[in-house]
């Protein structure tokens, strides 16, 4: 006959055990697909692939890269920016771009940056105290060849934070400029060459809001039919023409496109595609540069309207003169991948 005190022992035994098993088995599992599901479901899954398998996407349909001629200009008097996409992962991937980014204007010297949004992944910024800004801009593009004017535009994740703190950030660090959601910047360059920059909210457009989309389109025809810039350029964060994951978006065709062709806009810039990609409709006045390697890579493809395409990284080096717009395209490892240019009619 067993002991009451024995019993007692058996039975706390048996209760201890599922108690271990929930705790050191269980538990730990639950914890790890918890952490899965969520990451998988607020988008951050292809940055955190990306982070650790640079390298790994594909360009379908590619073909032969038309010959070119990779030029430098540090000594012109050209205006020369550089430009990059869909950045702020704060992952390997993005310090990678940016260190091709920092030797590329050491040899340059552009007079500024433009940023075609998304600019912190992945709800944007809660204010221009978010922590944020350090880890994903100012410790990664901390080198003193970009310690340069950024000009930026607001991308879709961005429109998941702060609009506002990202505007008002330039009170606390000069450097980062976006004075509204949309803006005009002029700049001239030493031999008299303008060229007016229009940075748009496309957010607003994506999202069929008819009122904030019909407003912005009457500043932007404003804006454009009072320039006087030799070289014009929109941009925006999501494209008009691509044959990367997104594709012709028939909401900017719609919206964009006519003003554009109009007003004699040379250049639409855009990221949103994690790619890089340079377009030329028959139907458009104007050509398409897609800078959206910054940060992350997704696949593309060359279609119809390719120029040239690549992917797994990078971003683009412009150069301004009288009578061109060069435009280099330059990969995560620092090789210059494409050049080419706009020509100016009737100007050789």
């Amino acid at each position: 006959m067993q002991s009451s005190d024995h019993v007692r022992q058996n039975t706390c035994t048996f209760m201890i055990t599922p108690v271990r098993f929930i705790t050191h088995r269980l538990l730990p599992i639950v914890i790890v697909v918890g952490i899965g599901v969520f990451v998988a479901c607020s988008g951050s899954l292809p940055m955190l692939v990306s982070s650790f398998v640079p390298g790994s996407k594909t360009v379908a349909n590619a073909r032969p890269t038309p010959s070119f001629v990779a030029e430098s200009f540090p000594d012109s008097a050209a205006v020369r920016f550089l430009v990059v996409g869909d950045w702020g992962t704060g992952a390997s991937f993005q310090k990678r771009v940016a260190a091709q980014m920092c030797a590329k204007a050491g040899k340059e010297k552009p007079g500024f940056i433009l940023s075609t949004g998304d600019n912190i992944y992945n709800s944007g910024v809660s204010s221009v105290d978010d922590p944020q800004w350090k880890t994903k801009f100012e410790d990664i593009y901390s080198c003193p060849e970009l310690a340069t004017p950024w000009y930026a535009v607001l991308g879709n994740h961005d429109h998941r934070g702060s609009i506002q703190a990202e505007i008002a950030y330039h009170n606390k660090n000069p450097r980062w400029n976006m004075p509204d959601r949309y803006y005009r910047v002029s700049m001239k360059a030493n031999d008299s060459t303008t060229l007016d920059i229009i940075a748009i909210d496309t957010d607003p457009i994506n999202r069929k809001d008819t009122a904030l989309t019909m407003k912005q389109n009457l500043w932007l025809r404003s804006e454009l039919a009072a320039s006087k810039a030799e070289w014009k350029i929109v941009v925006g964060h999501h494209p008009i023409r691509s044959h990367g994951g997104y594709g012709d978006q028939d909401y900017m065709i719609g919206a964009i496109k006519p003003l554009l062709d109009e007003f004699g806009v040379n250049l639409y810039i855009n990221g949103h595609d994690h790619d890089l990609q340079y377009l030329k409709s028959p139907e458009d006045r104007f050509y398409c540069l897609i800078s959206g390697g910054g940060g992350e890579a997704r696949n593309t493809a060359y279609g119809a309207n390719t120029i040239f395409a690549a992917t797994n990284g990078g971003f683009h080096y412009i150069a301004v003169l009288q009578s061109r717009m060069y435009i280099e395209f330059v990969d995560i490892d620092g090789k210059t991948t494409f050049a080419t240019n706009i020509r100016k009619a009737n100007k050789p």
